[in-house]
């Protein structure tokens, strides 16, 4: 999944000719029982870091609203576990965080 965001967040940005290079993504899982007391993933939370900070990048909100859209990796999961995406900036900004 994290492969897949990241891959999705680095195209829309290539496509306005844009280097937030290098990403770093990392994904973590919270795993738990569900009400029938089985061991199951609970929700998924990935953390995307661009290499740069934000105002270096042209239409970066525009790409912020539509990348996830784009990951088949997330969007599949998504309808059977709750994920959260949040991407940083190389200053630390929270540029986006949805679940």
């Amino acid at each position: 999944m994290g492969n897949c965001l990241s891959d999705s967040l680095l195209f829309a940005l290539r496509k306005f000719k844009q280097a937030p290079e290098p990403l770093r993504c990392e994904v973590t899982a919270e795993v738990g029982r569900n009400p029938e007391g089985r061991l199951r993933i609970l929700s998924i939370h990935s953390t995307i870091t661009l290499g740069v900070v934000a105002n270096s990048l042209e239409h970066l909100e525009r790409a912020l609203t539509q990348f996830e859209e784009f990951c088949t990796v997330t969007q599949s999961v998504r309808q059977a576990v709750p994920v959260r995406v949040t991407v940083i900036d190389a200053a630390g900004h929270t540029l986006r965080d949805q679940s």
